[in-house]
């Protein structure tokens, strides 16, 4: 499934933000220690900073300011409810073999990460919600948006949501900033 798909959905802005240069996106691979999934490129470079789903869904962006220490936030985060709780998480965490990687959270706290190892066009997404619960599925994550947005996901959706995605929650809600903040370097 190609970007055009989700596009079509929700279209993305004209002009977006943060969405990194391939130098940018060469150095963000070499700092993290991953080769990360195509389509998180193409969805970051054609969408750049914001909030799908009417703003209820965020994919991180790495070149996003606001977004730069998401992903040691959210690990951070994980490795704490671990250690209280193992049984609440129970995988890997990057950069441990095969530990999940953060890229999304939701309006409703949950938090979407990849289960990463040797193929990234092969990684599953696991779902935390903001309690106890999670689930994983085997989608890119284009697959996984267009699913979602057409409420066709097979996941526990009441653990998540708790109802289907609204027919007019299918837009994409740019970030905005001052001029005097918006850099692309």
């Amino acid at each position: 499934m190609g970007i055009d798909k989700l596009a079509a959905l929700m279209p993305p802005p004209e002009d977006p933000l943060f969405n990194g240069t391939q130098e940018q996106w060469d150095r963000f691979k070499r700092e993290v220690g991953l080769e990360l999934p195509e389509d998180y490129f193409l969805v970051v470079t054609t969408y750049g900073s914001g909030r799908f789903l009417a703003g209820e869904f965020k994919v991180a962006n790495p070149f996003d300011p606001d977004d730069q220490d998401f992903a040691s936030f959210e690990l951070t985060r994980l490795r704490e409810m671990r250690e209280r709780s193992p049984e609440d998480v129970p995988f890997a965490l990057y950069p441990e073999e095969g530990g999940l990687y953060p890229f999304g959270i939701d309006g409703n706290g949950n938090t979407f990460l990849w289960k990463t190892n040797s193929n990234p066009g092969k990684w599953e997404i696991v779902c935390f919600n903001s309690e106890d619960y999670s689930e994983s599925v085997n989608h890119s994550l284009i697959e996984f948006l267009v699913l979602l947005a057409t409420n066709k996901l097979d996941i526990n959706r009441r653990k998540f949501w708790g109802s289907d995605v609204a027919a007019d929650s299918l837009e994409y809600v740019p970030r905005r900033v001052s001029r005097k903040r918006r850099k692309t370097s």
